[in-house]
């Protein structure tokens, strides 16, 4: 994003929906975490998931305070929510149905249109990425038949983004290399897709803080756009200080 753009953005650890920061970020990136991934007890990632049951928290749920802090976040702020998840299966989409419907009942999610700006924010993309079906022994990229990326839309703004092809799991696979051993070789689907999935994922990045109310970037346009006279108005100088994600 820094090197490529022109837009200074910046990695936080994981924002406490209570904490001040939530409401300073213009994408928070969340993942549902489905039941049977709650009792994996020799899992520490998920040692804390918002899931798990303790004290006062609901089981598979937000408390009634996070639950509305959300919804003001992402109804009144302007922030968008980026929601992987592992195909769209009914089975992958339960856990993502399952947020939405708490948080924001009253809202559908639905397909993103083709020609929606998501798709050309940055790279021209002119579509969803479609990522083929790739299997080595057991492992696939991708499960369920592929549409299109589904969302839940605020007043024509593209509020929540639910994402099918978990394009970020791609990239942070393609970095860590997750298989080893004998099935070191399944790494290699992750390093073939991870260019793709990092444009698109650009493109979110990008509509996220051009949109809302939390960045300063709402007049952005990318310098590639200006060299090749396809508008008017150069941009704003950029702010000093980076958004956070």
């Amino acid at each position: 994003m820094n090197g490529h753009t022109g837009i200074q953005t910046q990695l936080v650890d994981a924002v406490q929906i209570t904490d001040a920061a939530f409401f300073e970020s213009p994408i928070i990136f969340m993942e549902p975490v489905p039941k049977s991934a709650v009792k994996m007890q020799s899992n520490n990632l998920l040692s804390n998931a918002v899931w798990q049951v303790s004290g006062d928290r609901p089981s598979f749920g937000y408390t009634d305070r996070e639950a509305q802090r959300i919804r003001e976040y992402v109804i009144n702020r302007g922030g968008f929510i980026y929601m992987p998840t592992h195909g769209n299966t009914e089975l992958a989409m339960q856990p993502a149905l399952r947020v939405l419907r708490q948080i924001l009942p009253e809202y559908h999610l639905s397909t993103i249109p083709q020609d929606h700006e998501i798709y050309n924010s940055f790279y021209e993309l002119n579509g969803p990425l479609r990522f083929p079906v790739r299997k080595i022994g057991s492992t696939v990229l991708h499960h369920g038949p592929y549409s299109q990326l589904q969302g839940v839309f605020i007043d024509d703004r593209l509020a929540v983004l639910v994402d099918t092809e978990a394009m970020i799991h791609v990239m942070d696979g393609a970095v860590q290399k997750p298989f080893f051993g004998h099935y070191q070789d399944r790494n290699k689907i992750l390093d073939e897709f991870a260019p793709a999935a990092a444009r698109q994922l650009v493109n979110i990045v990008i509509y996220a803080v051009t949109h809302g109310n939390i960045s300063d970037y709402s007049n952005y346009i990318p310098a590639d756009a200006l060299a090749d006279g396809d508008i008017d108005n150069a941009p704003k100088t950029a702010p000093a200080a980076a958004d956070q994600l």
